[in-house]
């Protein structure tokens, strides 16, 4: 799979530093483009491939999510992650119906700004995977449904079996551990073993990395969050 190309949209030079840091720092991104204000971003979009926006809100004459809204009306569909200040939720929620993936309430750790890119990453792949219809539980992974009430884990799992997947994540050597190495760990079959990765996915406890090599099947790790 092809790199994510980011642009980052913010106007404070360190901030945006730092931001391009992080993201060179992680696997599957690259920085097309840096803009200070909203005009500037609008005038380079025109020119430039971008899958990803980066926005801050509060900048002069254009804050973030009227750009975002500019981007729509002009026709350009690049996904949106908002790291801002802004708490109002009347301006989350108008981010939000502009179609933005996450919101990330400054000041962030990179733990957390880590995360989001790579869920991003994931839903990114698994949209633009050729030849492939989608399963609804794939849909739900993607939109964060999938789960039960009260606590109760999703229909067809047991409690005593997601607990010694859980221990073997947290035991593993490596961050990453695929269905694989649980089919060995826990004499069950590979299916079994995704389901149970995945089912940690959807809820936040392990983010899904799919690695594509020349030939075949893609690759499915999964990395655990500290």
């Amino acid at each position: 799979m092809a790199e994510i190309h980011v642009m980052v949209v913010e106007d404070d030079p360190m901030v945006m530093e730092i931001t391009c840091g992080y993201i060179q720092s992680i696997p599957g991104f690259s920085i097309a483009a840096r803009a200070g204000s909203g005009s500037d971003a609008l005038r380079q979009l025109a020119r430039c491939k971008v899958e990803l926006l980066i926005l801050d809100i509060y900048m002069p004459v254009m804050n973030g999510v009227e750009l975002l809204r500019e981007c729509r009306s002009r026709g350009i569909d690049a996904d949106a992650i908002f790291l801002t200040a802004a708490k109002d939720k009347q301006m989350i929620d108008r981010a939000l119906k502009l179609g933005a993936v996450d919101y990330l309430i400054k000041p962030f750790g990179y733990d957390r700004f880590k995360a989001t890119l790579e869920t991003y990453r994931h839903r990114y792949q698994c949209l633009h995977e050729q030849h492939r219809e989608a399963t609804q539980e794939e849909v739900d992974q993607l939109l964060g449904g999938g789960k039960s009430d009260h606590g109760q884990i999703q229909k067809g799992l047991h409690e005593k079996t997601l607990d010694y997947v859980r221990e073997c994540v947290r035991s593993c050597e490596s961050d990453l551990i695929s269905p694989e190495d649980l089919m060995q760990q826990l004499a069950i079959s590979k299916s079994t073993a995704r389901r149970y990765l995945d089912y940690l996915a959807s809820i936040g406890e392990v983010v899904l990395q799919i690695e594509y090599g020349t030939v075949g099947r893609p690759t499915y790790r999964y990395r655990r969050l500290r």
